[in-house]
């Protein structure tokens, strides 16, 4: 499908600070592209000036220590409540690196993604009844369970919720909501995941500095895609370092069971290697094998653990092979009608869901859904493009709905067959009101056009001193036009071509995926205009460009 280039200029900003911090202009346009504050210029290359905030302003915060503190004192019975995620499951281990060195009568409690499906629900909460609890800590969700907080009060149970999701309407009834999207929050950043809420809490109830969970934090970053920027880009940022150099158990067996170099993980191991295989635990099986790996003390316990993930990760990627190839048959069926692609049947696995949403949208650039039905039960989960909010876009269709939550770009939703084909009409009547013909086609957000001759190690450096890559600090592209061949395309390994290219006489080598088919465009024309990133070729010392697009000039 032929992309949408849209292409940032120089702006004059861009100039003016450039000469206030001698920078290159090229860099400040990155920065300013990204929406970087001008105070957070020197942090965001040098990795100096930011300071993270002080948890105290978190919206009941106190309230949520003092209680736990008063718990533990009173050896209340303490049910902490974590959804089956890799968010979830790292708040778990956080708060379990405060809560396992007092005296608290403590249990942990994960949902079965099938059986029980996202967030607090009502027999979980009378087996905590029954277990004598007094307090559920829930983490990673609860912000929108009012229904479930309120029976649980009705029990006897007070109820604190450690969460980073957006809430629908005003607080919940819990004894404490700690969540930086509240409304009334006066917390300087709210876009923390659930694990670095839950580092903010463990910080408050001990006191002091607590940087040894930074990796733990780093995973939930990572996979649970909040925009690295602010306070995010430093725990990231920090995370990343401990993960290269950490003892803790968990972490060493991951990496061991994914054949990874423990000293070169970063954003992209994290997301494609390491976070698959512990959402795997809890998609095709229960999540627990995944906290037990978080919770072992040794090197033995935590390898055995990890391997089992290492087998729900198979078993996860062969379902979704199976589910993915009956999915897009349906979508072929009316994808020029709909805007939006609802595809359903019976007994399709909860736990690959989402994932094969995801395909639905990176292959036909659409919103989707995909819901798999149990006995006229359907549970589904949803990703979306640009442009197309799911929270505000599900709220018009509410009363084909039992119930769904979620982020603009992800949700879930549970549905009756009966409601289904309603549900799918009224969603694209939603989005044809909302998106226009072109916003249904893929773009390449391009930072900058530049010529060769601005191409030097000062940029590259600088462009390598803007990671971790990821949500809301992409990696940087350019583009170059009139791009001549000095050496066509060769293939290098299965998967990837190189091929020599020149511009302002100066010439550059460039590799780019078999995938993409850029050789039969390469080989019937004589200029190009070129879409790249700019990377160090670190075996011959030199720079070279990563192509993601090309069209003939």
């Amino acid at each position: 499908m032929r992309k949408k280039w849209n292409i940032r200029e120089l702006s004059v900003r861009a100039k003016q600070l450039g000469n206030k911090y001698n920078l290159d202009p090229v860099v400040v346009q990155l920065l300013i592209n990204r929406e970087i504050d001008e105070s957070e210029f020197l942090y965001f290359l040098n990795g100096t000036g930011y300071r993270a905030h002080s948890p105290d302003t978190l919206p009941d915060i106190g309230k949520a220590s003092e209680r736990i503190t008063a718990a533990i004192k009173r050896k209340e019975k303490i049910v902490l409540f974590g959804d089956y995620d890799v968010d979830g499951l790292t708040s778990l281990a956080v708060f379990y690196d405060y809560i396992k060195d007092t005296a608290a009568d403590f249990s942990f409690y994960v949902p079965h993604r099938i059986k029980e499906g996202f967030g607090l629900n009502r027999n979980a909460l009378k087996m905590a009844k029954e277990g004598g609890a007094g307090l559920i800590i829930s983490f990673d969700c609860g912000t929108n369970s009012y229904e479930e907080i309120e029976y649980a009060s009705s029990l006897g149970i007070d109820t604190i919720v450690v969460d980073h999701h957006q809430p629908k309407t005003g607080r919940t009834p819990s004894y404490a909501f700690v969540n930086p999207k509240r409304k009334d929050s006066k917390y300087p950043f709210e876009y923390l995941s659930s694990a670095g809420v839950t580092f903010k809490l463990v910080q408050a109830l001990k006191g002091r500095d607590c940087s040894h969970l930074l990796d733990l934090v780093a995973l939930s970053i990572v996979c649970d895609v909040v925009p690295l920027r602010g306070e995010n880009r430093y725990l990231l940022k920090e995370g990343i370092k401990l993960l290269r150099t950490t003892q803790r158990p968990s972490i060493n067996a991951l990496c061991s069971i994914s054949g990874l170099k423990q000293d070169n993980v970063d954003v992209f191991h994290i997301g494609y290697i390491l976070g698959p295989r512990i959402n795997a635990s809890g998609r095709v099986n229960t999540a627990y094998d995944a906290l037990n790996m978080f919770l072992s003390k040794d090197s033995s316990s935590a390898l055995k653990y990890a391997k089992m993930l290492d087998e729900h990760n198979r078993l996860r990627r062969g379902i979704e092979s199976s589910v993915l190839k009956e999915a897009q048959d349906y979508v072929s069926a009316d994808i020029e009608d709909n805007p939006v692609l609802v595809v359903y049947n019976e007994g399709w696995h909860h736990g690959i869901l989402g994932i094969v949403a995801s395909r639905l949208v990176d292959k036909y650039y659409r919103p989707a859904f995909v819901i798999g039905f149990n006995n006229g039960i359907g549970k589904g989960s949803a990703r979306s493009i640009e442009g197309f909010n799911l929270m505000n876009a599900l709220g018009h269709c509410e009363n084909y709905l039992s119930g769904y939550g979620g982020h603009k770009k992800a949700a879930g939703i549970e549905i009756l067959y009966k409601d289904v084909e309603g549900f799918r009409r009224i969603i694209n009547e939603v989005a044809r009101n909302v998106l226009k013909p072109t916003d249904l086609l893929p773009g390449i957000d391009i930072d900058l056009e530049i010529m060769f001759s601005q191409i030097n190690e000062s940029l590259v450096s600088n462009i390598y001193s803007l990671k971790p890559f990821g949500e809301g600090n992409p990696q940087p592209l350019f583009i170059t036009r009139n791009v001549s061949i000095k050496q066509p395309p060769r293939k290098v390994t299965n998967g990837m071509y190189s091929i020599w290219v020149e511009n302002s006489e100066l010439t550059y080598e460039g590799v780019f995926f078999s995938r993409n088919n850029f050789s039969d465009i390469f080989n019937n024309g004589k200029s190009f205009d070129i879409v790249y990133s700019l990377e160090k070729n670190t075996y011959h010392n030199s720079i070279r460009l990563n192509i993601k697009d090309v069209h003939l000039s």
